[in-house]
């Protein structure tokens, strides 16, 4: 009777397929610049391929001084400056044969509509690596436009380096050089994976980090997160994205940033020639940061300055209190220096072990 059953092993291949209606995107899509800046409805017409603006700067002589009754002294006028930036075409074509079209595969449906909409999500990836990290170049004969991104669009004067090594001194040379051209308040600060665990490193230096034992007790998270700098000049955001420079950091006002779009993101069918759909998605656009010195830039950011963030010893009054029951193992060539007027607390149950020693808090009292 078993002999005459149907078993899964008797299905011929293809029969039964094990797949699901949802099928996930394994690339990244994260645009966080063009994302705020579209939520800010920072977008305006472009009148030409270059986008021109203008700076105006106030005349820096101070007023002068006058005896009663004098003549009207020499007029002064405030400078003017122009910039300009290029509107750059991004293409993307999309072809799907008759065949696949008629199939409406799981998880996908209309083969073509699926096709342009990913090539939508691609054109917006693109657009946020060229505002960022664009270089500006004019269309020659096999050579087409490109625009400059943010990164090039900051004045020449608003550039600090950290060849040395990263610091908090170097986050507030950054910022104080907006507030020397007359900008304050919050930036966007836009930095890579690299840079921003460097920056976390930073944060943990010193007496910049502190464990506050709740009820739970410390542990329930491991780990450090920074994602603000506040200073006297300003206030950095810090915002993770995957397509700025690895060696960069890029703070702006996003007050002054605009898209300036010649064509905004849109898709029209090309002719067919045979057994297929086909069709092209088309951007043309720059971007604009109506205020060069509303914006500054880190490069050569790839390393902590010497003693910085390595988690050693730091001099001064500090206290380091061990609460709970944890062990704190130190090897052998080990030292721990601990400042004047610095104190160690153990709680009760806590010991520290120094080469098989164990030292527990009654020894230490």
């Amino acid at each position: 009777m078993a002999d005459n059953m149907v078993k899964r092993k008797m299905f011929l291949d293809g029969e039964v397929m094990d797949l699901t209606e949802e099928i996930k995107i394994t690339s990244p899509t994260d645009t966080p610049l063009t994302t705020l800046l579209l939520g800010r409805n920072k977008r305006v017409p472009a009148k030409d391929i270059t986008v021109t603006w203008r700076e105006r700067k106030l005349n820096e002589d101070r007023g002068t001084l006058k005896l009663e009754g004098a003549e009207a002294g020499t007029p002064i006028i405030s400078s003017r400056g122009s910039l300009s930036n290029l509107c750059q075409i991004i293409e993307k074509v999309t072809q799907v044969s008759g065949t696949a079209q008629a199939l409406n595969p799981l998880g996908i449906g209309n083969s073509f509509t699926a096709e342009i909409n990913d090539r939508l999500t691609e054109t917006k990836r693109d657009l946020e690596w060229y505002y960022l990290n664009g270089t500006k170049t004019e269309e020659q004969e096999s050579t087409p436009r490109q625009m400059n991104g943010l990164i090039n669009l900051v004045n020449s004067e608003n550039v600090v380096d950290a060849t040395d090594g990263l610091t908090e001194d170097i986050l507030l040379d950054a910022l104080q050089k907006m507030w020397d051209h007359g900008a304050q308040g919050e930036y966007f600060t836009f930095v890579n994976a690299s840079v921003k665990r460097l920056i976390n490193k930073l944060a943990k230096q010193g007496e910049n980090i502190r464990f506050v034992k709740g009820d739970a007790g410390v542990g329930e998270a491991f780990g450090i997160t920074f994602n603000r700098f506040e200073s006297d000049f300003g206030i950095l955001n810090l915002v993770l994205n995957r397509h700025m420079g690895a060696e960069n950091l890029l703070a702006v006002d996003l007050e002054q940033v605009e898209i300036a779009e010649l064509r905004p993101t849109f898709y029209e069918d090309l002719p067919k020639m045979g057994d297929y759909q086909k069709g092209h998605i088309l951007n043309e656009s720059t971007i604009k940061l109506l205020n060069s010195y509303a914006g500054v830039k880190i490069i050569n950011v790839t390393k902590l300055a010497e003693g910085a963030g390595g988690g050693g010893s730091s001099a001064g009054a500090t206290t380091v209190t061990i609460s709970g029951t944890p062990t704190v193992k130190l090897a052998t060539d080990s030292e721990v220096k601990i400042a004047e007027g610095s104190s160690v607390g153990l709680a009760d149950g806590a010991k520290v072990s120094i080469e098989g020693v164990v030292t527990t808090k009654a020894q230490t009292e």
